[in-house]
């Protein structure tokens, strides 16, 4: 099996300018962290004559294959500026000949009120007859899984946002996420969730509905959104979700993600850094399984199969050296950038706060503790901008499971 999952997620095959067999898995909605990417936006207001170099809309396919899922087609659209208003939209399709599937959208506006007033808004459907389970904690389970299960998740969230300063504002999201846990399908011996001991005292094992609300304050310095060279962005979340709300779950979730990025040789070069943290505070049984923190995936430890690790809190770290490639025009439809990156991932999950605080306890053991406990990945891959439209990314990662992850994915990890 553990073959067959390598292959699934490495046989990328690249048509047209990009496309890959990824490593299946939808991050949950997180419109705080999109809207970061709204403050450093410089898009101007009325019509005027644009070169195909500034064009701010793209059109990019996505077709492959993978064992688990078959065929893989799709497509991704965006557009930065619609007409000449500074609103921003996105929508996506993937499909897959054995069922996964992805359908979202977003639309989002940063220049009303004056540039004062953000909206942004989002909303998504995914389905996975074949999620992969891992077990809860920093485990050493991996790679092969515990349990495979049908992932179903559903919703949408609508953000406001007020530019206190030009680089900073104050966010009020409010949203909802619904989840539908079954058996799904099963190609070789691997249990189901729900056959799994104890299964039934898994918060969350049904699915269920989560609507939440969510305050965050951004700062962004950045000198770009598709392809930033300099400055700081820094997020600072609370989301909240009880039954009053008609939620099936009760827990607060705080956050921090920080990154820095500082450039050299006329932006040629960019070294960054990203420092993330997250913990959930909640009743017990309250935090349904597939809520919790996570690490492995796309943006977090890329070189892990996504969801990999479960935990109430984590802490992530993120470097990359980011240097630039080639550029060309792409039939005079598109100005092509192309960027290499090269990447190292580092971070764990904690059950519990005593585990949290027995882990960064300053004494003697602490550096021991650090890099005996903590996850590591690493790898490289490549950034392809389309003028002013669109940046998609292609990492490949590793660690001391997998070889070879290829994960496809839009924006910057951080």
């Amino acid at each position: 099996m553990v073959r067959r999952m390598r292959r699934f997620v490495a046989g990328g095959l690249l048509v047209l300018l990009l496309g890959a067999s990824p490593a299946w898995g939808l991050d949950e909605l997180d419109a705080e962290e999109d809207i970061s990417d709204l403050l450093p936006t410089t898009f101007p207001i009325g019509a005027r004559a644009r070169t195909f170099a500034e064009r701010p809309w793209a059109v990019l396919p996505q077709v492959g294959y993978g064992p688990d899922t078959g065929p893989v087609m799709g497509a991704q659209f965006s557009h930065r500026d619609v007409f000449d208003s500074g609103t921003a939209i996105s929508t996506s399709a993937v499909y897959a000949l054995n069922h996964q599937q992805s359908y979202s959208f977003s639309v989002a506006s940063p220049h009303l009120m004056d540039d004062r007033l953000l909206l942004m808004l989002r909303g998504k459907y995914y389905y996975d007859p074949q999620r992969f389970y891992f077990g809860i904690g920093n485990n050493d389970i991996g790679p092969d899984p515990l349990a495979t299960y049908g992932f179903q998740d559903a919703g949408g969230a609508l953000t406001i946002g007020y530019r206190v300063f030009e680089r900073v504002a104050i966010n009020f999201a409010i949203g909802i996420r619904e989840v539908h846990i079954g058996k799904g399908d099963r190609h070789d011996d691997t249990p189901f969730l729900q056959e799994l001991p104890d299964s039934d005292e898994l918060p969350g094992i049904g699915g269920g509905v989560v609507n939440p609300i969510a305050l965050s304050l951004v700062w962004n310095t950045r000198d770009d959104v598709l392809r930033p060279t300099h400055g700081w962005r820094v997020i600072l979340k609370a989301i909240h979700t009880n039954k009053t709300l008609f939620s099936d779950f009760e827990f607060t979730r705080y956050a921090l993600d920080a990154g820095y990025l500082r450039s050299f040789n006329d932006g040629r070069q960019v070294l960054g850094l990203r420092v993330n943290g997250e913990i959930i505070d909640a009743p017990t049984h309250e935090i349904p399984f597939w809520e919790l923190c996570e690490l492995g995936g796309s943006d977090t430890l890329r070189g892990f199969f996504p969801h990999r690790f479960l935990g109430k809190s984590r802490v992530l770290l993120n470097g990359e050296a980011r240097f630039r490639l080639v550029e060309f025009d792409f039939y005079k439809l598109w100005r092509v950038r192309v960027d290499g990156v090269l990447f190292g991932d580092g971070g764990r999950v904690f059950i519990d706060r005593s585990d949290l605080e027995d882990e960064f306890h300053l004494n003697s053991e602490f550096v021991d503790r650090v890099f005996s406990d903590f996850q590591y990945s690493y790898g490289g891959g490549f950034r392809i901008a389309l003028s002013e439209a669109l940046v998609a990314r292609i990492d490949v990662g590793f660690s001391n499971e997998e070889t070879g992850l290829v994960y496809l994915s839009f924006g910057h990890t951080f």
